[in-house]
């Protein structure tokens, strides 16, 4: 069974999501860095700083026991405290999410703090295998050569150059391998009280090849979007993201002064920003966004979990992953773990002008089963439902966005499926937006319309959009669409740039 097996024990938790939130933390410190558009060259960005998923010691000695939850990590040569087999080695894992598209001249560190200094190399290997286990030596992942060496171990950080093993964003685990000192040498692991001193993976690199945005993100820049005359979506040769409009701005007289939270694409004529959520933090902002946990649902075959594997924030984007693993919630055992956010008694809108922008993760022969949304319901519980856009995966529907309302789930429904002009909804980040309106409701596509409702096409208009609804955005596996087959990729990431709300 998995890390959600039936008894997730609370301190094992809470250890792991402060380890795994605390690298999370330092990827979004870096991504939330206001920059200037850059030269067409490689320019140096504030040193990304990631914090270890995983750690325990591999050790040929039982007696040690279960390594994976102690403060310390241990290192000892094949002769160590005159055993000739108590060999033991620190090993560390990393998850590395915060590195953006064009990063270039990754250089990589990592980081591991002794409390005294000893006469004894110590090496660094990369380890193909995770860290995430008790430390039994039947456990231990196959190391690599040596990438750097200490040749003696000083008080404080040790430092040892990674670099040949990380070029860009994944899992990275590395061992550290002692030899000239035949006795243990004691470093702080990623449960230490002390959170200054746990382990790190420090990248330092350049961002060149294009120039960077005025906000620096994984994602492209957001879409400006219109409501009195939606231009055509722009043509593609490959896959590019949409080109960006500038918005029409109101007539004045006097130039107004630039406000330095404005951002592209959020001024729109004729409505005013209430609520958005730009994801440049480095967490979930709780105070927006409830996330479901321990959830199981019959319409579906994921498990909704509030855990940062799942959910996290890094670059200016927010992902939710579904990932293939066993999980265990609602007493029910699930084959898939997902993501699921609302705002229900957080924030909610009678009427409004509603907007995503995201990158489907699905494709054309890998994506069965997969079903991300963002939408809304009423706060009341009862009939009615705006999707903003619904981009299930699969052969048949991959290529295009689903647009609805629904009355009730008999269902009671209309929607519209909306393929694209060129390109599909997983070839970049695309805009998506309702503007519900008092006597009407219509859906946009990059800055097109493409469908509308009103009390003429929906005998039930009136009975259900006159009433507070909040926001919904998720990621789904299986379920009204079909499940996943073999074929379906895991991890599957619904990346999302900003949610945004106007009113009149």
């Amino acid at each position: 069974m998995s890390r959600h097996g039936l008894h997730r024990a609370a301190s094992r938790f809470g250890a792991r999501r402060k380890a795994v939130v605390l690298g999370v933390l330092s990827a979004g410190m870096v991504a939330g860095v206001v920059a200037t558009m850059m030269p067409l060259v490689a320019a140096e960005v504030p040193p990304l700083v990631v914090a270890a998923a995983a750690d325990t010691t591999a050790t040929q000695v039982p007696q040690d026991g279960d390594n994976g939850v102690k403060t310390t990590l241990a290192s000892c040569p094949r002769l160590c405290d005159g055993n000739r087999t108590g060999e033991r080695d620190a090993l560390v894992e990393f998850a590395v999410r915060g590195l953006p598209a064009d990063a270039v001249d990754v250089r990589a560190t990592l980081r591991v703090y002794a409390w005294q200094p000893f006469s004894s190399r110590v090496h660094a290997h990369r380890a193909f295998g995770t860290a995430a286990n008790t430390g039994a030596w039947s456990l231990r992942p196959e190391l690599g050569p040596a990438l750097s060496s200490v040749e003696r171990v000083g008080q404080g950080f040790n430092e040892w150059d990674v670099s040949a093993s990380v070029t860009g964003n994944g899992r990275f685990t590395f061992a550290l391998t002692q030899e000239t000192w035949n006795t243990r040498i004691y470093w702080a692991s990623r449960e230490n009280v002390k959170v200054a001193i746990r382990p790190q993976l420090v990248l330092r690199y350049g961002r060149g090849g294009r120039p960077a945005p005025t906000r620096t993100t994984a994602a492209p820049s957001p879409i400006a979007t219109t409501t009195a005359a939606p231009a055509p979506s722009p043509s593609r040769t490959a896959s590019p993201t949409p080109s960006r409009t500038a918005p029409t701005p109101p007539p004045s007289t006097t130039a107004p002064a630039p406000s330095p939270t404005t951002r592209p694409g959020d001024q729109v004529p004729g409505w005013r920003l209430v609520w958005s959520d730009e994801f440049d933090g480095a967490i979930v902002d709780r105070s927006k966004w409830n996330l479901r946990d321990d959830e199981g649902r019959d319409i579906d075959r994921g498990c909704n979990v509030d855990d940062p594997d799942n959910t996290f924030v890094a670059g200016g984007v927010l992902t939710l992953r579904a990932e293939r693993e066993t999980a265990v919630c609602s007493s029910q055992t699930r084959e898939y773990t997902q993501s699921y956010l609302d705002t229900i008694g957080l924030a909610s809108f009678r009427y409004g002008r509603f907007e995503v922008r995201a990158q489907s993760p699905n494709g054309p022969t890998d994506s069965k089963g997969l079903w991300p949304a963002f939408w809304l319901r009423p706060d009341d519980g009862g009939h009615g439902e705006i999707d903003v856009v619904e981009l299930p995966g699969g052969d048949g529907y991959y290529q295009a966005a689903t647009l609805g309302i629904f009355y009730d789930y008999t269902p009671v429904k209309q929607d519209q499926r909306y393929p694209f002009p060129t390109g599909y909804p997983g070839d970049g980040f695309h805009t998506y937006t309702t503007e519900w309106e008092p006597d009407a409701i219509r859906w946009y596509v990059d800055g097109r319309l493409v469908w509308q409702r009103d009390r003429a096409t929906t005998p039930w208009f009136d009975e259900v959009f006159h009433k507070p609804y909040n926001l919904r955005l998720n990621f789904q596996v299986g379920g009204w669409l079909g499940d996943p087959d073999a074929a379906t990729r895991f991890p599957a990431d619904f990346r999302v740039d900003h949610v945004r709300v106007w009113q009149r």
